[in-house]
């Protein structure tokens, strides 16, 4: 009689907050997985939606509605249901709030336990303006007593600044945000003198990405450049910067405003980028930011987008090989004329960008590591 085949090994990718479907979790981390047929996938994420299953994955809703916080608490009863019916052999927690959990069922149900960081969690609370100091303080001590639980196995780093950050999550695999798709095959380019332009803005909503700023900036490029039009897309995470952007950019027609306080889909952020001419990155060069490797440079970078970014010497050593982008100082909205037309003046993409701004650079990297710790 032959061998029946070895059962594959059930993984589960959980977060609390981020889309069941989302662009790290699912589409870089789960399809790599995915990929070997070695693993049965499982991933529990926010949802609004029914969700649609997809041939040898199966997702789960950890909530529907995302600033309830009982479901926050129902959350965790469903996480803990779902580890007890799948018995995974590796747990990989894409959220620090399921960490607590995953930590006292570890030696029972005798899982690895991988965390991805995909942020600093307790430096980000400085950019968020309406935490009072007694709110950031509590929710820096959970933070931190959820990533001090023992039994991590391994950390995954979404920037490499995480291992100064936090030298005490060890050991750790540094995975970027590097882009997943059909890389676009580019030509050098130059942009005519037109009197109008379509640029975007895409990703989180909020102040200390230097939307307001951009947006002041853009009104000043309307001056010369009457038909130009902007597009403000991606997630709001805080209401009160949406109604104040709202009422910034009232009475312009030429910004159109697609923000949601769900997460936004990549492909619609990915359609987007596509459609524009430039792709703004207004970051602030502030301590949680400024080290940084925003994923809308990788993106902006398969796609064949020109970026306008904050002047800042990691993001433009990044683009200066293929001439991808120009740095602009948003906060000089007296100078964005000038500013603008300098840009316009410059040749983009006179090279291809290589391989390294792909995710692929770094899969075998991650499978291998997953192999490892199953080992």
């Amino acid at each position: 009689m032959g061998q029946s085949p070895a059962k594959p090994i059930p993984i589960l990718l959980a977060s609390s907050l981020k889309p069941v479907k989302d662009v790290r979790a699912w589409q870089k981390l789960g399809r790599s997985l995915h990929e070997t047929n070695t693993y049965s996938l499982n991933i529990i994420g926010f949802s609004a939606k029914m969700l649609q299953q997809e041939a040898g994955v199966n997702f789960f809703s950890s909530k529907s509605s995302f600033h309830s916080k009982w479901e926050r608490v129902i959350s965790q009863l469903h996480f803990i249901r779902l580890l007890i019916q799948i018995r995974p052999g590796i747990l990989i927690c894409c959220t620090y709030e399921y960490l607590p959990v995953a930590a006292i069922f570890k030696n029972w149900l005798n899982y690895r336990l991988v965390y991805d960081v995909q942020e600093n969690y307790v430096a980000n609370l400085d950019l968020n303006p309406t935490l009072t100091s007694k709110a950031k303080e509590r929710m820096t001590r959970f933070i931190q007593k959820s990533e001090s639980k023992k039994g991590i196995d391994l950390y995954l780093f979404a920037e490499k600044c995480y291992a100064e950050e936090m030298p005490e999550k060890k050991p750790f695999l540094v995975l970027e945000n590097k882009y997943s798709g059909l890389i676009k095959p580019v030509k050098p380019l130059r942009f005519p003198l037109r009197i109008g332009y379509k640029f975007v803005i895409t990703g989180t909503i909020t102040p200390a990405f230097g939307i307001l700023d951009a947006v002041l900036w853009f009104k000043s490029v309307l001056e010369e450049f009457p038909e130009s039009k902007l597009k403000i897309i991606g997630h709001l995470t805080l209401t009160e910067f949406g109604e104040k952007l709202s009422q910034v950019c009232l009475n312009v027609p030429e910004i159109e405003l697609s923000f949601s306080e769900i997460p936004v889909s990549h492909g619609q952020i990915i359609e987007a980028m596509k459609g524009a001419d430039f792709a703004l990155l207004p970051y602030q060069n502030l301590p949680a930011i400024k080290d940084k490797m925003p994923t809308k440079l990788f993106e902006a970078a398969a796609l064949g987008v020109p970026v306008l970014i904050t002047p800042n010497e990691k993001w433009e050593n990044f683009f200066r090989p293929f001439s991808g982008g120009f740095p602009v100082d948003f906060s000089n909205g007296q100078e964005a004329g000038i500013q603008f037309s300098k840009a316009l003046f410059q040749e983009y993409f006179t090279a291809q960008p290589d391989d390294s701004i792909h995710w692929n650079s770094q899969k075998s990297d991650f499978l291998k590591a997953i192999e490892d710790l199953l080992s």
